[in-house]
């Protein structure tokens, strides 16, 4: 069994109720937060705890400009 490379591809989306979002989108907001010095464990445990709301916030916080 092979994975699909489109399932990796920055442009696949993750879906959370009514909002898609891009991978690229999820992986830019966890860069920003680590920049800001937010520990990646950090980050892994809001998404553990509350996955839908912390996919949305990471969405949000990728697509805002630098």
């Amino acid at each position: 069994m092979q994975d699909d490379p489109s399932y990796y591809s920055p442009s696949a989306f993750v879906y959370v109720g009514e909002h898609a979002f891009t991978l690229d989108e999820l992986w830019s907001g966890v860069d920003r937060l680590e920049r800001r010095g937010v520990p990646l464990a950090t980050i892994g445990r809001a998404l553990s705890q509350d996955w839908e709301t912390s996919v949305i916030a990471l969405a949000q916080l990728g697509r805002r400009r630098p």
